[in-house]
């Protein structure tokens, strides 16, 4: 645990360390020491990893592992406080060796080698959208020096952190694994290229017409996003854009009294009747009957 403006390229590398920062001004060029989750409070940090630029906000954080390579940079007018948290690989190795393959009662062996190796994804998450980042936002709490003692980061509360990290990366192993390339930089980019349009999607899916405008926000061809699209995420972009306006829709009935005609027109669809057809054939009874069903 550390508290102090520390050369951050003098720090121990493949160890456990949580350090607290304060800081308008700051640059490293070596900051993925061990296993690195880089959490911004307040502010924002900029990052370029393997090539890769990231400018972290307010409660977004940063993973990348101990082959990544590039820069951490803060410029601020502002106090900006972030929470950098190295865990030895040899801990994340062991948290792996407890998820087991489906298939056999011993260890995803590929599990850890995509976590330890040149394989791992790094990328930014929104704290909201994740076990760890869920994790992470509760350390906010504990930025008072007076509050802390090295008990808080004890191997259980490592261990518990990497159980949060595997947790939410499972699903995005397999995801890397269902994109047909050979060259795994191919893959990454791929994966967060269609996640990036899938983020798209969830912020604009009201009254997005088609996946064309989805496709440019994620720098590729119509087809190709739809591929892979469907690849990585087991629907096609227009099925999960369906979905996303009827679970709309019927949060929208559960919570207010607006008649279901208004409701078909709020999320763009072009008649009440085909709202009632798409409604009842997706959760297997019609919008009327929404009350009697939830």
């Amino acid at each position: 645990m550390n508290f102090e403006k520390t050369n951050a390229d003098k720090l121990p590398k493949n160890s456990n360390l949580v350090n607290f920062s304060f800081l308008k001004e700051f640059y490293s060029k070596n900051p993925f020491r061990s296993f690195s989750i880089k959490y911004v409070d307040e502010g924002d940090e900029k990052y370029s990893v393997n090539g890769h630029i990231y400018t972290i906000k307010s409660n977004q954080y940063l993973l990348a592992n101990q082959f990544s390579e590039g820069f951490a940079e803060v410029d601020s007018k502002q106090e900006v406080k972030g929470i950098c948290i190295d865990i030895n690989p040899t801990i994340l190795s062991e948290t792996v060796a407890s998820f087991r393959r489906p298939d056999t009662f011993e260890a995803d062996v590929d599990l850890d080698i995509f976590f330890n190796t040149t394989h791992f994804l790094e990328n930014c998450y929104t704290t909201s959208q994740t076990n760890l980042g869920f994790f992470l936002n509760r350390l906010k709490t504990y930025s008072n020096r007076e509050q802390l003692t090295e008990n808080h980061f004890n191997l259980d509360f490592y261990y518990t952190l990497c159980e949060h990290l595997v947790a939410d990366h499972i699903p995005i192993y397999k995801q890397l694994q269902s994109i047909k390339s050979i060259k795994t930089e191919t893959k990454k980019e791929l994966l967060r290229r269609v996640a990036k349009g899938k983020n798209f999607i969830d912020n604009h899916f009201i009254f997005l017409e088609d996946i064309q405008q989805v496709a440019k926000e994620a720098m590729m061809s119509e087809y190709h996003f739809f591929r892979v699209f469907k690849n990585v995420y087991r629907i096609s972009p227009y099925q999960y854009i369906l979905q996303k306006r009827l679970a709309f829709a019927k949060k929208k009935l559960l919570e207010n009294n607006d008649s279901i005609v208004q409701i078909a027109f709020e999320t763009n669809f072009s008649d009440v009747h085909s709202f009632s057809k798409a409604f009842k054939k997706h959760f297997g009874y019609p919008p009327s009957h929404t009350f009697n069903c939830s």
